[in-house]
Parts: structure tokens; sequence; C-alpha cells
């Protein structure tokens, strides 16, 4: 077992976009025979010493090399990649990158960028894609011939982060790049693709100019509303309403069209009729405006009409090297002081702060800024993303994680465009700022035919749950919640553990934080003797010293000062709550300066990185934060929120202080085998349930420990494979369409003997003939008879979005009647592992329970990974049940009882 890096990030076939070190957009695909006339263009119109460079040759490449360039249509021979950007009103290409298999692994690599387009990092992108690519149809190495003058080629090769070799000979450099993906050339791609982003995303987020196409003199219509907005912000820079029918709006002068107004607008804002949109973008390229907010609705939330115009819509955008926020979106808003922007339909600006929002609601923004505003919980800036044709959350979290105005990032999600790249980001975003998302649809809109275990028990939120698990992204559950936690994280240091202090004047609140803190996995423990001497001190008798400290009704102000002061500088506590529920109102400000100054003493004592939280259960309306010298206490009405609140912080800053998590890899796999054997079965079946041998061919390239076991097709066959494996046996039936065997009769335990061998062979086929085809059955499986260990379960269950859920947990009948069982979204890394072991509620059987022995958890760790890489690196298994695992004692292994694997062809996920 060895530590590997992680898998590369997948590669879409279809169009898709890139980003270029300018910031600008290019589209990417591969390519069509249909190309020809465009790429036959591109090759001639580069200069004379390009074409040099390439082929070697200053001239234009030969119609059989070009129509070669066309044939992508077998990625295991060879492929071609084109970028494109719109020209004259076409697409076309402005690099073309290649790759044509030599054998043995390798393949030749080329590339080819236009001129005026070099030093854009074209060829780098190409080159990373064409490498995934390559490497997911089997190569393993570039070889690309380079001119040593050609400085350019040599330096994507050099930047790539990928393993390179290189000699020179008869004036020519042939570069050997392999195509192994290594935490280099990993994170090498994620700087530059981070870097590209920011950069693309400034015009949106930071702009001078600002153009409203679609501005109205009507009140009520958005184009008004957008601008007027824009201009009670008091946006810091220039603004051009454009309107052919107006003189002036707002106050501003009104221009007829956006060439006529300025040339290179950083932003323009759309609100125009979704058919009149198309022209709008064309104009804007027309007028070299470097980014959109289509505010206008009628694309792919109304259906197959709207779709196709959105798709027409993101293609421009995309082809003209724009980025888009929308369509059918609410707009940006940009609080930083030099900026000012509110680029959207709301009439509320809110207060300036370090919390970065995206929502997927347009709708739910105007609640959101209210929330914000009411909760006084500060916004760096706010983005309704919409149908995310272009922009999606991920920019945005490339985009936030190198703004120095954001500490803080809360995400409103309702679908996942790429939840991969998603949980890669998160995980490294996430060790610097915070990312709190409230996930929509919990709950499947409708229920699928499940052929497993596994596949039954994932259900849709349990991939969400997983990912944001192990991305370390904080799940909030209502809105209100998500504010809780924002309003602690962004004012408060992370707690350095898990044990609270609580302050209050009424025991009632004072039980019911307790309970809430138990309830959320916190401790309140009791004070050590000198902190309860110290409370003594000032204290009355009939209060409670212990923990919570119930200073009882009669507390004063400074009962409060000092208590807080005491109880958050002790050793044994790691944050507090305060709680006040105003006895006599006339003192209450008097108690709530009390508060800050408790606070304040003791972080001039030293306890700088404990939060401190306020529960405030008295007045009107919402309960506002305590606002001390460079400090803002949280304020909540309710211990239960402030509770939750402080969990979720401790629980983040317990993922943000663990090491990185290593990924293994195991050299005795043999990844080959188990594709071909996957494969052979499609070509034979089609997509389904593998056979008892190929299930046992596949676990067995990856040296999975399958229990002994013979098929037999007959009763003699039986009763020979029981005397080769040894009596006492099992017998059950074998047939890839009876999941439940037991169910149906068709498992005989403990044969002892050869005639009940027999006899169990003759009713087992019997019953099997009575729930399945005689095709159906392949025989009947004879087993050595596993006594002792504990029954757990592996499984997967391949998600279309997420990828292969990794599942474990009791197995047997336990899985129906307990459902006791964990996921996570593969590949797993070791802690992924130890996590699955340990949370199940079954963990106590595995560790050993009332003189039952212990399983051997090192085993289970080991097949678990083994079972993931299985996941990852046959993409064709879609569902697989090992059931049940028994998990013997340390040292002795794990035996797998029984096991199902369905597969389905790739091309069709």
């Amino acid at each position: 077992m060895q530590v590997t890096s992680p898998p590369p990030q997948e590669i879409d076939q279809t169009p898709s976009r890139i980003i270029l070190r300018d910031g600008t957009i290019a589209v990417v695909r591969v390519t069509a025979r249909e190309d020809l006339p465009a790429l036959r263009r591109f090759f001639h119109e580069l200069s004379p010493e390009s074409r040099r460079r390439r082929f070697f040759s200053f001239v234009d490449p030969t119609e059989t090399l070009l129509e070669s360039f066309c044939d992508s249509t077998d990625p295991s021979r060879q492929t071609t990649l084109v970028a494109l950007r719109q020209r004259d009103g076409d697409l076309r290409p402005i690099a073309v990158g290649s790759y044509l298999d030599l054998g043995g692994g390798a393949a030749e690599a080329a590339f080819a960028v236009a001129d005026s387009l070099h030093g854009k990092g074209l060829g780098t992108l190409l080159l990373e894609r064409l490498a995934t690519l390559a490497a997911a149809h089997g190569f393993r190495r570039f070889e690309a011939m380079v001119l040593p003058e050609n400085s350019a080629m040599l330096e994507v090769f050099q930047e790539s982060g990928f393993e390179i070799r290189s000699k020179t000979e008869r004036g020519c450099a042939t570069v050997l790049l392999s195509l192994n993906p290594t935490s280099e050339s990993i994170a090498a791609a994620e700087r530059r693709h981070a870097l590209a982003t920011v950069v693309s995303m400034r015009p949106l987020m930071t702009p001078r100019t600002v153009a409203v196409i679609g501005a109205s003199r009507d009140p009520a219509s958005i184009g008004h509303r957008v601008l007027r907005a824009i201009v009670d912000a008091t946006f810091a820079g220039a603004v051009y309403p454009i309107n052919p029918h107006a003189a002036e709006i707002a106050g501003l002068t009104c221009y007829p069209s956006i060439g006529a107004a300025a040339w290179g607008v950083d932003l323009a804002v759309v609100a125009v009729p979704p058919d009149a949109v198309i022209d709008v973008v064309d104009q804007c390229a027309a007028a070299a405006v470097k980014s959109l907010i289509v505010i206008t609705a009628g694309f792919a939330e109304v259906g197959c009409d709207g779709y196709s115009r959105q798709q027409r819509l993101v293609d421009k955008v995309r082809g003209y090297g724009m980025r888009m926020v929308g369509p059918n979106c609410m707009g940006v808003l940009n609080t930083a002081a030099d900026v000012r922007l509110n680029a959207s339909f709301s009439p509320l600006f809110p207060p300036a702060g370090r919390v970065a929002f995206s929502s997927q609601s347009g709708a739910l923004g105007l609640a959101i800024l209210e929330l914000a505003s009411e909760r006084r919980v500060g916004l760096s800036s706010f983005v309704s993303v919409g149908n995310k044709a272009d922009v999606s959350s991920n920019d945005l979290l490339e985009y936030w994680e190198a703004d120095d105005q954001t500490s803080v990032i809360l995400l409103y999600l309702e679908s996942f465009g790429n939840p991969r790249r998603f949980a890669r980001l998160a995980r490294r975003i996430g060790r610097r700022k915070p990312i709190i998302a409230v996930k929509a649809g919990r709950t499947h809109a409708g229920t699928r035919a499940a052929g497993s275990h596994t596949a039954a028990l994932g259900a849709a939120d349990v991939a969400v749950d997983a990912l944001f698990h192990q991305a370390g992204v904080i799940r909030a559950d209502t809105m209100d919640d998500m504010f809780d936690i924002a309003a602690c994280l962004d004012s408060q240091p992370l707690p350095p553990g898990r044990r609270v202090a609580i302050v209050t004047n009424a025991g009632g609140p004072g039980i019911l934080a307790v309970d809430a803190c138990e309830a959320a996995s916190l401790s309140v423990v009791p004070f050590a003797e000198h902190t309860r001497k110290a409370l003594s001190s000032f204290l009355p008798p009939e209060a409670s010293v212990a923990n919570p400290v119930d200073m009882v009704a009669s507390a004063t102000p400074e009962s409060y000062r000092r208590a807080i002061e005491a109880t958050l500088i002790a050793d044994d506590t790691d944050a507090l709550i305060v709680i006040y529920t105003p006895v006599d109102p006339r003192s209450a400000d008097a108690t709530l300066q009390a508060i800050r100054d408790g606070v304040a003493a003791a972080r001039a004592g030293g306890a700088t990185k404990k939060p401190v939280l306020a529960c405030l259960m008295a007045g009107h309306g919402r309960p506002q934060p305590l606002e001390l010298d460079g400090e803002r206490i949280p304020a909540y009405a309710y211990p239960e929120n402030t509770a939750r609140a402080l969990s979720k912080a401790a629980a983040y800053a317990e993922w943000r202080a663990q090491p990185p998590a290593l990924l293994w890899s195991f050299d005795d796999i043999r990844v080959d085998d188990a594709r071909a054997v996957c494969t052979r079965a499609i070509s034979l079946r089609g997509d389904g349930w593998l056979t008892g041998d190929e299930v046992a061919a596949v676990l067995g390239a990856f040296g999975v420990p399958v229990a002994a076991g013979m098929l037999a097709h007959s009763a003699e066959d039986a009763a020979a494979a029981a005397r080769v494996l040894g009596f006492p046996v099992v017998a059950k039936l074998a047939s890839r369409h009876v999941q439940h065997k037991t169910d149906v009769g068709a498992v005989r335990l403990n044969l002892s003997s050869e005639s009940a061998v027999r006899r169990a062979y003759a009713d087992i086929m019997t019953r099997g003939r009575g729930v399945a085809a005689e095709s159906d059955i392949e025989g009947v499986l004879v087993q050595s008879m596993i006594s002792g260990g504990v029954e757990t379960m592996i499984g997967i269950s391949d998600d279309p979005l997420f990828g292969p859920l990794i599942a474990f947990g009791l197995g047997g009948i336990y899985v129906e009647i307990l459902g006791d069982v964990r996921f996570r979204v593969g590949p797993l890394t070791d802690r992924d592992a130890d996590e699955l072991l340990h949370e199940i509620n079954g963990l106590p059987l595995l560790e050993g329970y009332r003189g039952h022995p212990p399983a051997d958890l090192d085993a289970l760790r080991e097949l678990l990974l083994r079972i993931s890489q299985l996941a990852v690196e046959v993409p064709e298994i879609i569902e697989l049940d090992l059931n049940p695992v028994l998990a013997m004692s340390p040292g002795n292994g794990c035996r797998i009882v029984d096991a199902r694997i369905r597969v389905q062809t790739r091309t069709q996920r």
C-alpha cells in the first residue's frame, strides 16, 4: 500500500469553457469532420514561423493530415482538441492540440496557437485536457518533437507540472512527458485555473464602468430598478444607461446603443426581452464589453425552448471571450468603499462587511439581503447566479479565495454543476475561509429502482452530506441557521475545543443551554476548584458556580463582568455562552455594557482564542450583536440557536486543524484485467449484473478477500466441491438476478456430509427455478462454512453527479433492519476509511462487546481502500454489494461471503 496523488480532473468531451491568463474565455471541444474548412484556414493564417515550429515546414499541412485532425472518433488512437472564439459571426479556431498513438502506451503530442494569442496559456490548457483524455484511454506518456528555439512550447511542458525528460539530437528536442498525475502537476493546474478565474471575474465584481442595457423610465420595470439601484448605491465609476428612446433617465444621459456609449465597458447589465438578448450580446462584443449580467428570464428555467435559447447565449458569450452572470438572476453587489456596486434590482444595499454570499435563487436573494441587514452581518459581495450558464458557485469560490475583503463564504445551492470540482475547491479554500452552505432539495422528487442495498440506502441527500463533510463545508439547515453560524465565524475566533462555559442569571435558560450543548456534542463540564473559588468570592451563596454559572435573578452588572472574566480566562474552557434574561429593564443597558467589559478584561488577560456568544432573551425583534473595540459578540434569541452555531464552529475548527488526509493505492491490483471482465460482459449481454465467475475475477484483480468457493452444475459437482473445500460447507443459489437468496429459501448452511450437499443442491435448484428463468441460473455455489466474525457490508453506488458513493455498515439482516450504514464520496482517503469504520452505531460490536472478540479493523480499513480504488479505476461498475463481509478477530482479516456487481456502458452515463 502506498500514498498516491489525487485523481486528475475529469474532462467532459462536450463543448466547455477554458479561461485564459488574461481572464477571457474560449470554447474547447474535440474536433469533428465538419471542422476541416476551419482548420485549413487556421493553419493557413498562422505565420510562416509558427507553421515551421508546428510542422517543421513553412508550407501548409497536407489535406490528409488535416483530415486526420478532424477525426476524433477513436480516442484510443488519436484525438484533437480545438479552442474556439467568435470572429465575423463564426466560431473559429484559435488553438489546436492533438495526440496520435505511437504504440507502447506512448502518443505524439503537438500544439499550435494563433499568433495574436501567444502567451495567454492556451497551449498549457490544451495540454492539460489532452493529457487527461489520453490517460483515460490507456496512454502513459506523451512524446513531442520541439525545435530548440521554440521556447514557448518548451515552457508549456515545463510549467505543466508533469514529470518530463528531454533529449536533443539532430537539432531537435524530444520531450517525454509522463501522463501520471502528480501532486505537483495537479497543484500547478489548480494555481493556473485559480489565477485566471480571478482575473476573469474582476470586471464583473469590481467594474470601473457599467452600462445598463434596457434602462427604462418606467419605475416598475427591471431596467429602471437596476439603474436606480446603481445610482442610489453611489457607484464609484461611470454609468451608461442604454435606451434608444430616452435622452435621460435618473439624471444620467442615455445612449441609443452600447457602441454609442463607450468602448471597453467593464460590465453590461442586460434587462431586455429574452428574444433580444442574443443581439445585445453581439453589440456588446462589438463594443469590447468585458462581462455581462443577464437579468432577463425565459431561458433554461422555462423548458426545452428556453434551454436552446440559453445554449445559444452561452455559445455567444464564451465565443466572444466574456464572462456572464445569469441569465434569470437578480444581479451582483459589491460593498467595497472604492466600488459600491448594486447591479441588481434590490432596493436594499446591505452594510459592508467580510461575508460573501452566492445565491442560486434570485427571489430568495431579496430576503437574504434583508436578513443580512436585520442580523447586522456585513457583506463584502453578493451574487445571484441564476441559471449558472457561465459563472457558477465554483468560480465565485475561487474569486473569494483571493479576495482580501472576504473572510466567510455563504452559499445557497439548489443544484451542483460540477460537485467534484466543488469538493476540491472547498477543501482547499476551507483551510483559510469557512464555507457555509444551505442545500435545497433534501428528498427524492421520485424513486428509482435499486438493485442493491447500497443503492437503496444512498438517498439523494446522502451524497451531499458526504461531500460537505469530506470537503469541510459547514451545512446549515435553514437560512436563519446559516446567518447564526456566519455571525459566529465572522466575528469570533475558532474554539480550540468543545468545553463550554455558561454564565446566566436564570436557571431555566441555563438548563436549556446545557441540554442544547450536549445534543450538539459540546461539553459542559464542572469547573476546576480554583475557578469555583474565584466565582464564589463575589457571587451570593445561592448562586451555582459549577457550570453553568447561575448567578440567579439578582445578578448585578458587576456580577456579569466578573463572572465572564473568570470563566473565559479559566484553563478548563474553550468557549463561553453568556445568557441574559432582564429582570429589571432599567439595568439592561448597564448589564450589556458589563458583558462587553468582562470580555474585554478577559481578552486583555490573555483569553484571545476563545469565542464568546451571547444569548439575549428579552426585548422586541432580533437581539443585536454587542460591539466592543475590535470585536463583535454575536447575539442569539435562544440557547438552542447559540449552541448549534457554536457546535458548527467547533466541528469546522476540528476539521481545519486536521493534517491533510492521504489517498492510498496498492501495487498488486490489476486494473486492466478487471476492466476487461466488465467490458466483455457488457459487449456480450449489455448492461446488467455480472455472473459469479465474473464477480470473482473482478474482485480477485483488486486483491479482495473472497471466501473460498466452487460453482457446481450438478449434485455430484456440489459434493465434489464440498470434499475439496472441507466440511462443513454452505450452498447457495448462483444467479445474478436473485438478490435476497435467503428470502426465497435458496441458502443452506452447515452442511456436514456429501448426502446433505446433494439434497441441498436439488432443493436449491428447485427453488431457484421458481423465482428465475433457467437461463438466469448459473448453478449452486458451494463455500466453506465460516464461523465467528462480525457481519458487515461494503458497497458502491455510482451517482451521476458525485461519482462513486462508498458505503460501510453492519451487514447481513442488519442492513434492512437497522440501516446502520455511512457513506463517503470516492476516492476514499485514509481518514475517510477510518471515519466510516468509527461512525456506525454498531462500532461496539467491531471493538468487542461483552466478551465478543473484536474485529480486524485494519483489514476492514484496507478492504475499504481497495474497494474505493476499484470504484475509481473501473468506472463501468455502477453498483457493488459485498454483504456480508465477515470481519474476523484481529490478525485474521475478513472474508466476503456474497458479492454482486452491476456494470453499465460508460457512454450511457
